[in-house]
């Protein structure tokens, strides 16, 4: 059986943004802490007898508080998350200590792509960039494994910061086109979605919703049905506006996309995302990779 390092692997959907570049080792640290680093079992090898392991999957992680996503996947490189499994995590700052953690968190299952395919959600605070160790518990649906992968943390994020204003993007609107079919590549998108740009809902002093998501070309096939889960949870939140812009512009090129300035305004290293917003203006919750209607809603209920 093929074993890989579990610090990058080519795997379908929402994990090849783990592959998405990061530090290195030689950014967090001097002589010893590379040592550390490369001597640690979190950028060791997959064992060989492993029935699965597990892989921290976020693009964007950084000082403070950070919502964790966790894939598990098979000896095979197969995603096989499920709610069945009970998934744990010990996180360790690997150049100050591997073997005291400075988080430890459970997890929530949210499918990505039902019933096909999800991740674990946890939640952890980090105090300072660097390098970073997860010690990984799977259990359930016959497995029951340790596994160990590495991640980095940054000092800023990318993507605007928990608090931090929201871009007043000038994103274009239903007024804007003579179709949606030149706003969103959604197969069944709802007008509500494209009455705004974030510039008027930011303006608006109202709180709203913002997914960034291209169904037809999301490289990590998600795009779609966070954008279902998202209008599905819409019409309980009357006053909350709900936008969506689309990742890359249209008329596209398949084999030349570009993307919308909002991306790039927003610093966004991969999609979707899902960004909540309060009245204020002021980022109040932030979503890679797929949200679950559960969070999405208890983000809404504290606005």
């Amino acid at each position: 059986m093929r074993r890989i390092m579990v610090t990058c692997v080519l795997v379908p959907a929402l994990l090849l943004a783990a592959c998405g570049g990061g530090e290195e080792t030689g950014s967090v640290g001097g002589g010893a802490c590379r040592e550390r680093i490369e001597g640690s079992p979190f950028t060791q090898p997959v064992a060989q007898d492993a029935k699965a392991y597990g892989l921290v999957v976020n693009s964007d992680l950084s000082v403070g508080s950070n919502r964790v996503l966790v894939g598990v996947l098979d000896d095979s490189d197969a995603p096989i998350g499920s709610p069945e499994m009970d998934v744990s995590m010990e996180l360790f700052d690997i150049c100050s200590s591997t073997e005291d953690p400075v988080a430890s968190t459970d997890t929530e299952f949210i499918w990505t792509i039902e019933p096909v395919q999800g991740v674990f959600v946890g939640g952890a605070e980090f105090d300072r960039a660097g390098k970073y160790g997860a010690e990984i518990s799977i259990e359930g649906d016959g497995i029951d494994e340790t596994a160990f992968a590495s991640f980095d943390v940054k000092a800023e994020p990318s993507t605007p910061a928990i608090g931090a204003p929201a871009p007043a993007s000038d994103s274009k609107t239903a007024d804007d086109v003579k179709d949606l079919e030149l706003l969103t590549t959604d197969p069944k998108p709802d007008p509500a979605f494209y009455e705004l740009s974030v510039a008027d809902a930011v303006a608006a002093g109202e709180p709203f919703v913002l997914v960034f998501s291209t169904p037809k070309f999301c490289t990590s096939a998600v795009c779609g049905p966070t954008l279902d889960i998202v209008k599905g949870v819409a019409p309980d939140h009357p006053g909350v506006n709900f936008l969506h812009v689309e990742v890359y512009e249209l008329p596209a090129d398949v084999n030349n996309l570009q993307t919308v300035q909002a991306v790039q305004e927003w610093g966004l290293p991969s999609e979707p995302w899902v960004f909540v917003v309060d009245a204020d203006g002021k980022v109040a919750g932030k979503f890679e990779g797929g949200v679950g209607a559960g969070e999405l809603n208890a983000a809404l209920q504290g606005l």
